[in-house]
């Protein structure tokens, strides 16, 4: 919510001074004396788009996505993501630290439809690293959605196939990272550059090993069907 108020882009429910009970239940709040795994277990939570917005307009974007997209895909601006979650540090000295990062959107499969997601690497004992990507309905809903080019035929998508997509790296020492919308599919590499946290500083790991990739949420990645079709290129030029 912060990002958004000091880039002056305010989640278009939170502007209209919308509070959390406009769209959350008491059932979701306090219970329903069923014990839920998680809150993205199907059927624990009540909040959704179309409780609100029972029709949308009759636009090309939801005629093709409307039974296979879920709405945050395309309104849900940014999700922010933890890097290098510092186990050790939270054990040894009761403090959490992480890197936050934001201006990126991943793409997984959740309840039947496409979804907007988020990410999280973990760093535990002797350097070992994690890996989740999890379904997210980020609390930054733009009016507007995205448009065809900005996940259809993009270098995110290229890389994608490729095999190998860059999610963070160093330059001249600063921390740089990935933008925009990510594909999230099985047998893909996703690079980070890890870090250990000593002394109060990040200090970059030489040859991490690889991590250990969890899919969290009742999330799942997409196909390589699906990813063929967001390569295909699509709208006006």
């Amino acid at each position: 919510m912060k990002i958004d108020r000091d880039a002056h882009q305010e989640d278009v429910h939170f502007a209209k001074g919308m509070q959390c009970v406009n769209c959350h239940t008491a059932r979701e709040m306090h219970g329903d004396g069923t014990e839920y795994t998680s809150m993205k277990q199907i059927g624990a939570l009540d909040a959704k788009c179309e409780n609100c917005h029972k029709s949308v307009s009759p636009s090309a974007s939801h005629k093709v996505h409307r039974d296979k997209l879920a709405c945050g895909s395309c309104h849900v601006r940014h999700v922010v993501s933890c890097s290098n979650c510092h186990f050790e540090t939270l054990i040894k000295e009761g403090k959490r630290v992480s890197m936050d990062l934001s201006g990126w959107t991943f793409l997984m499969n959740y309840n039947g439809k496409v979804t907007s997601a988020n990410m999280q690497t973990f760093v535990v004992k002797d350097n070992k690293t994690f890996l989740i990507f999890a379904p997210q309905n980020s609390h930054s809903i733009m009016k507007e959605g995205r448009k065809c080019g900005d996940c259809h035929a993009t270098e995110n998508v290229k890389q994608v196939q490729q095999g190998k997509f860059n999610m963070t790296w160093l330059e001249n020492k600063e921390l740089k990272q990935a933008k925009g919308i990510i594909p999230v599919v099985d047998a893909v590499i996703y690079d980070f550059v890890y870090h250990d946290y000593q002394n109060g500083k990040w200090i970059p790991i030489e040859n991490p090993s690889a991590p250990l990739l969890h899919y969290d949420g009742y999330g799942t990645p997409l196909s390589k069907e699906q990813l063929k079709k967001l390569a295909q290129p699509m709208g006006k030029k």
